[in-house]
């Protein structure tokens, strides 16, 4: 009996290396994990399947990346629109606030408040009253803003003829920039008796509405001034500043008759 048992112990421990499973298919010890794996097990390759998203994030970026490129170099072809401050002026004029000073547009610049101002056009000269050929000069202080800006003034001068010379206007300029001081005067009776000579440092010039005068980049004196067909040279006097060289130029005009 004790042979038996002994006998049967020792048939336990030969136990099968394989046995069939339920399919049919063999299950198969697994030397790397030490478990058991059936031949549905998923494959390697089929786990590296996400190989393909680098491709698809490089080939966007590449196409995003050539469209902001090739916009940006679209967007400025070097020109330089006129009329914009740093471009060339259009006709004298600039866009919005920018002045346009030697043909080249510019910001403007804030210039020191000028009394006289409005007073840009003949129409609009400011009024500097009545002044006798024998009275002490008059001044005017002013700023041009630009190179396009101008500031007109009108006086009434008088002949008193008791005055020996007679009527010989002179005016002194004084300025912290270059700019062209220009007369013009009207003969009450008619504007073709008025006749005027320009010294050799200015040139004759004609105001807007035909009065003969003299133009010059400093001060200057009329060597003859007269109204044809009389012995009375009064006159109306209109004095006109421009040409600024320079944006915000400071000037005062000392002027007599």
């Amino acid at each position: 009996m004790l042979h038996n048992r002994l006998a049967l112990a020792l048939a336990s421990l030969f136990v099968p290396l394989a046995c069939a499973g339920d399919d049919g298919s063999a299950a198969t010890l697994d030397d790397s994990t030490g478990g058991s794996s059936s031949g549905s097990t998923t494959s390697p390759v089929e786990s590296s399947g996400n190989t393909t998203a680098p491709a698809e994030t490089s080939g966007g970026g590449s196409t995003s990346g050539a469209d902001e490129s090739s916009s940006a170099a679209g967007s400025s072809d070097g020109s330089c629109p006129p009329g914009d401050a740093g471009c060339p002026c259009t006709n004298g004029t600039c866009s919005g606030t920018n002045v346009c000073s030697g043909d080249v547009c510019q910001p403007a610049e804030v210039c020191a408040v000028d009394g006289y101002e409005p007073n840009n056009s003949m129409d609009a000269a400011a009024a500097l009253g009545d002044l006798d050929d024998d009275a002490d000069p008059g001044s005017v202080a002013g700023v041009l803003d630009h190179a396009e800006d101008e500031d007109w003034f009108t006086y009434n001068g008088f002949d008193t003829t008791t005055v020996t010379p007679q009527v010989a206007p002179t005016r002194t300029l004084v300025a912290d920039g270059s700019l062209r001081l220009c007369k013009f005067l009207r003969c009450p009776d008619a504007l073709e008796s008025t006749e005027v000579t320009c010294p050799d440092n200015a040139e004759l010039a004609m105001a807007p509405g035909g009065e003969p005068g003299c133009c010059a980049s400093e001060g200057f004196a009329m060597p003859d001034f007269n109204c044809a067909g009389g012995n009375d040279d009064s006159a109306q006097v209109w004095l006109r500043v421009d040409q600024a060289g320079a944006q915000c130029v400071e000037y005062t005009v000392t002027y007599e008759y």
